[in-house]
Order: structure tokens, then sequence, then C-alpha cells
């Protein structure tokens, strides 16, 4: 299955840590909330055994349609939308067995495309 997803908020900013703990920041839980809906709009079934993921993050397009100088690194966009699936694409994270990451052509608003497959 793919979907593409919007442009993901970095992992920096995704959790926050205080004396009570470790919490998502409103910022991510509605990234969540907005990647569950676009994967389900999308057909995602929940896959069970081991599974592959193909990730490709789409910069942010410039004016003149080239790829915006600032982007976020490939391993800080997986986390977040990779936490966002869970549930809806396959049970749980542990099942990703196989990770391949790319930049791929810039969009207007950004975006990250994910390819998930059953090995």
């Amino acid at each position: 299955m793919i979907v593409l997803l919007p442009y993901p908020p970095s992992a920096n900013r995704y959790l926050r840590h205080s004396a009570r703990g470790t919490y998502r920041t409103s910022e991510a839980n509605a990234y969540r909330t907005q990647a569950q809906w676009l994967a389900k709009a999308a057909g995602a079934t929940l896959l069970t055994g081991p599974l592959a993921l193909a990730v490709t993050l789409h910069p942010k397009a410039t004016k003149a349609g080239k790829a915006s100088g600032v982007c976020l690194d490939l391993s800080n966009s997986l986390k977040v939308a990779e936490d966002a699936l869970q549930g809806i694409c396959y049970e749980n994270d542990k099942q990703v067995k196989q990770i391949s990451m790319a930049y791929g052509a810039p969009l207007p608003n950004g975006g990250l495309t994910l390819e998930v497959t059953p090995q």
C-alpha cells in the first residue's frame, strides 16, 4: 500500500520531556490524526507479520518549483510518520524489518510517501 502524507514535523518537535514525563506535542497529535485519516482514505489495511517500508521525503517547493534549501533530515522524518501509521497500516512498528529512504521531487507543501509491503 502507498500513502502520501503531509510534510512531517521534525522528530525534534515530536516529543517533549518534562518532570511529568514524555509526551507528544499538539503538532505531533495533529499530524498523527491527519496521517491516519489519509491512510484510511487510501485504503490502508492492518498488516501482520514482517514488513518493509520505502520512504520518500518530498521537500517543499519554492515559487520557482525548485526544492527548498531547508529540508528535514531523512531520519528525522521517519519516526513521526512511522508512529502515526501504527494501528492503521501495521500493528506495531516492531514489524518493520527493512527500510529504504530517499529524497524525492519537491511538492508545493512538501510531503512524505510511504510504501508499506509485507516481506
